[in-house]
């Protein structure tokens, strides 16, 4: 008596291969469609230090600031800024949200700097700060938020 023919498939055979391959399929399409970051409102006065964000170094959040203006002191740097600014208003200097218009904004946290250097940017002027401080963040450009850091 001649043995039975093996399929090549092991013990599961061709239904076992076949239910292996979609579940592979389904974890890889899950892991593609993982969705976007959350949208946080923010008003004109939140600033990273207000989250609570300070020491979450490398990672990015993303924020709907309303239309607004930037008031004077609001913005501490250049980029980095540190997190006890505004983070609309840093935006604004940053020249990725433009005020009247309110908008989308998306920031990086970082540690503290030693100093940061203030300018007028987008009309908006930023102070310095020649101490140390705990905590920064940088604006990212809307180029680079969609990319992952």
């Amino acid at each position: 008596m001649a043995a039975p023919q093996r399929s090549g498939f092991g013990h599961f055979g061709l239904a076992g291969l076949l239910l292996a391959v979609i579940a592979c399929a389904a974890a890889l399409a899950s892991a593609m469609l993982a969705p976007a970051p959350a949208v946080h409102e923010v008003d004109w006065r939140t600033s990273p230090l207000d989250l609570n964000l300070r020491g979450l170094n490398g990672e990015r959040f993303r924020f709907h600031c309303p239309p607004g203006k930037p008031a004077p002191g609001q913005v501490l740097g250049s980029g980095p800024y540190t997190d006890g600014s505004s983070i609309c208003a840093a935006a604004v200097h940053a020249g990725v949200l433009r005020g009247a218009a309110g908008g989308l904004v998306t920031i990086e946290v970082r540690p503290g700097q030693t100093r940061y250097v203030g300018s007028v940017s987008h009309y908006v002027q930023s102070e310095s700060f020649a101490e140390f401080w705990g905590g920064s963040f940088l604006v990212v450009a809307p180029e680079a938020a969609a990319a992952p850091p």
